[in-house]
């Protein structure tokens, strides 16, 4: 073989000349980053990715580089230790202790440092993953449909292209199973864009900080059988707007909520709800008026008022409230609240098959 020969051979792009049946099995074995990152090879490889398996998590946390989660690390730190004296002194009645004062001031400079270059990562790696969630959503025309059932999209901030993801997730791709998480920020998006389309499959949605606008009827939620809400997701009206009209849901999960939240009562008569369950949802009482199908529910975090009204098949019971404090007076939210064991169970409770309680602190006494 001459030498030039044997320079184009070495230039010559052997992969790319397989069939594209092997190079989407390929792409099958890289992570969703890397996997992300062959769009921009060619125009052969720009649509390969979109034929690949049917589960993808785009999440943002894949392009921010270890020193950002580092330096996010200690904020949280220097806040866990601000927070856990502040609830200390509490107990003690003193605001004017030094060591109280030196944590806060210590965890203030650290936010006050470390913010500016925290935000300067999020804005870098947002741009980045802004292309790359395009190239793959935002695909043209042309490019040949498919099915994708899973999908997971972790986005730092807003973005101004949040809704068309969205709605080509769900309207375009047929996407069964999202979640959409929004960091530092919040989101509030229209379902009803998605009533006229036709390729809606969705059944599975789980909302992190982002939030349907007010919308009577929303035909993607009459389809739903599993809703998970976590944080600014969680306004109230907005859930009990969601609850009347998803009437094929099955399991609904509400997870750490920033605020307190109003008395929570449920009265759905209609609905096919069979699991429910609580995570850290700070709210002041749960009353499950109606909920006739229900067989599962569980409460996890501050102890919560529990009342039961119309629940025939709730067979299964777990109440886990273990946020008080160490000595057993204070709770993280700094309540020096009493509640006693009837409290959590309140009206007329329907015969169990299986309780679950743990408690734990002088919070809890016992039945009256």
């Amino acid at each position: 073989m001459r030498l030039g020969e044997e320079h184009n051979s070495c230039r010559e792009d052997k992969i790319s000349g397989l069939p594209d049946e092997i190079l989407v099995l390929i792409i099958d074995k890289l992570d969703a980053r890397t996997a992300t990152e062959t769009t921009i090879l060619s125009k052969q490889w720009r649509d390969l990715y979109t034929h690949s398996h049917t589960g993808y998590d785009l999440t943002v946390d894949d392009i921010l580089p270890p020193r950002y989660h580092r330096l996010k690390q200690i904020v949280v730190e220097a806040k866990a230790r601000y927070e856990a004296e502040k609830n200390a002194l509490k107990l003690d009645g003193s605001y004017a202790s030094r060591d109280w004062l030196y944590s806060f001031k210590d965890w203030r400079w650290k936010v006050c440092l470390l913010t500016p270059i925290l935000q300067r990562y999020e804005r870098w790696a947002m741009r980045r993953y802004v292309k790359r969630v395009n190239a793959f959503l935002l695909a043209p025309d042309n490019v040949q449909q498919r099915s994708i059932q899973k999908l997971r999209l972790q986005a730092c901030g807003r973005s101004d292209f949040t809704d068309q993801w969205i709605t080509e997730a769900i309207g375009r791709w047929g996407v069964e199973d999202l979640e959409l998480v929004i960091d530092n920020s919040s989101w509030r998006y229209d379902f009803r864009l998605l009533d006229g389309c036709k390729n809606v499959r969705l059944k599975r949605l789980v909302l992190s900080n982002c939030y349907h606008r007010f919308a009577p009827n929303p035909l993607t939620f009459q389809s739903l059988t599993s809703l998970t809400l976590c944080k600014e997701s969680l306004r109230m009206l907005h859930v009990l707007d969601i609850l009347e009209n998803c009437a094929q849901l099955v399991d609904l999960r509400l997870k750490d909520s920033g605020c307190r939240q109003p008395a929570f009562s449920i009265v759905i008569p209609n609905s096919q709800l069979k699991s429910l369950q609580l995570d850290n949802y700070n709210t002041v009482s749960v009353h499950l008026a109606s909920v006739p199908y229900l067989e599962t529910f569980a409460c996890r975090g501050q102890p919560t008022i529990i009342r039961y009204g119309d629940v025939p098949r709730l067979r299964h019971v777990s109440l886990n409230f273990l946020q008080t404090g160490d000595n057993g007076k204070d709770d993280s939210s700094g309540s020096n609240r009493t509640y006693q064991l009837s409290k959590f169970f309140g009206g007329a409770l329907p015969s169990l098959e299986y309780l679950v309680l743990q408690l734990r602190g002088r919070q809890v006494s016992s039945f009256s």
